[in-house]
């Protein structure tokens, strides 16, 4: 995956394509192409391109027009403000698992692709998605720190973060649109903040005599009157809703732990009374 970055003065607006026309275009292109035998270039949705070159055409041109030909194609490609490029061949290299796979949905040409035989490039402009994102969470308080191959997402406090290489990932392998890959991404950080919310409130009520606060990613808890510490790091609980309590499990073990080894030093710190 390669990013791209130009200055594009074309406004954007919010991906709005479903994922059913997003496959049928990508279907259209490579039937195109299979029958013209000729590098071809077509607008998948707004914010993403692709430029496919078929076995035939690599099997009876020349290396340097096949260049020529990719290039001219290319060039076609409208600006986009934040744009990666990704090659479908290469899918297999992220260690992913996506609900579908494009050597299915793209059969009988997505053997082809996997194979190395047909070669499909797609170019996504991040833009589209980050303005889906903020359509979706903007509304509940999210703030977005848009960048790649990470974004973080903060609520008051906390923060959650995300990959968008491999949701575009997922998207491309799927034969997803930007707006199911955004309606998947917003709900999944949403509940990871309300998550992390909920883990700090219960085990803050849980443990009055320690005073609570968040640093950053970090759920960090003080004895009053002590100078130890102890530090959780909150995006332990990111995965599953099963691995998150066994974290929170280990956590208690941690936590009474941190209070015995206080309530041990400063039985040792204090003053020792001699009777008369």
């Amino acid at each position: 995956m390669g990013e791209m970055t130009e200055n594009s003065k074309r406004q954007s607006r919010l991906p709005d394509t479903s994922s059913q026309m997003v496959r049928q275009r990508w279907l259209d292109l490579l039937d195109l192409s299979y029958s013209s035998r000729r590098v071809t270039q077509q607008e998948i949705e707004p914010g993403v391109h692709a430029v496919v070159v078929p076995a035939a055409c690599r099997n009876k041109t020349s290396e340097e027009l096949i260049e020529v030909e990719v290039r001219v194609a290319t060039s076609h490609v409208p600006g986009m403000a934040r744009g990666v490029r990704l090659s479908l061949e290469r899918l297999g290299e992220f260690a992913l698992t996506a609900s579908a796979d494009y050597r299915g949905w793209m059969d009988p040409w997505g053997k082809d692709i996997a194979s190395g035989e047909t070669q499909a490039t797609v170019f996504v402009d991040l833009a589209y998605l980050e303005a889906a994102l903020l359509a979706r969470l903007w509304d509940h308080g999210v703030l977005v720190e848009f960048s790649s191959p990470l974004s973080f997402f903060r609520r008051g406090a906390l923060t959650d973060y995300a990959n968008v290489y491999e949701t575009v990932v997922r998207m491309v392998a799927e034969g997803s649109s930007l707006a199911e890959a955004a309606d998947q991404l917003a709900p999944a950080v949403l509940n990871r903040l309300q998550f992390y919310a909920n883990t700090y409130l219960q085990l803050s009520s849980l443990y009055t005599q320690a005073a609570w606060q968040i640093d950053r990613d970090n759920f960090v808890i003080k004895i009053p009157g002590s100078r130890l510490s102890l530090v959780l790091q909150y995006w332990e609980l990111r995965a599953d809703h099963l691995s998150g309590q066994k974290v929170m499990q280990a956590w208690r073990s941690r936590i009474d732990g941190f209070l015995q080894q206080v309530t041990s030093a400063q039985l040792l710190e204090a003053p020792r009374s001699f009777a008369a």
